[in-house]
């Protein structure tokens, strides 16, 4: 082994032991560590990582999917960020299909920021709010 394989593999351990990472954010991490570390070497090093079941791209986009949906975030606003963090598409239809949204967060939400959404202003208020969150007309119309 390399040394700064050796080095690499040591660092990520520790950033994996705080905190969850997607392979890309992982890779972004290394790199602002180690500027020069090739990319074949940090490549070496997230492929060990997997194959040692330290960095597991579905758990970490899992994990962050269930925080999101809890504060409140609609499923197009979660996919978005998904996509910016750099998790694969695969893996990201797969959470869709596997988590049933839980729109109780986001209902508890409203009624605490809005009250009873009866008068016309406060609804369309409520759905521009709602909006801003990534919800779909469709899921904005059954939340309220």
């Amino acid at each position: 082994m390399d040394l700064t394989f050796k080095k690499i593999y040591t660092y990520t351990i520790f950033l994996l032991s705080k905190k969850d990472y997607s392979p890309q954010s992982l890779r972004k991490k290394i790199l602002e560590k180690f500027p020069e570390a090739e990319n074949q070497i940090i490549n070496n090093v997230v492929d060990t990582l997997k194959k040692e079941k330290f960095l597991n791209e579905f758990r970490t986009a899992h994990n962050y999917f269930t925080s999101k949906m809890e504060k409140g975030w609609g499923k197009r606003k979660i996919r978005y960020s998904l996509r910016q963090k750099g998790f694969s598409e695969e893996v990201i239809k797969e959470l869709e299909t596997s988590i049933e949204f839980d729109y109780s967060f986001i209902k508890r939400e409203i009624e605490k920021k809005f009250g009873q959404v009866k008068d016309k202003k406060l609804r369309e208020k409520a759905k521009r709010f709602l909006l801003q969150r990534g919800f779909s007309y469709c899921e904005i119309e059954n939340i309220l």
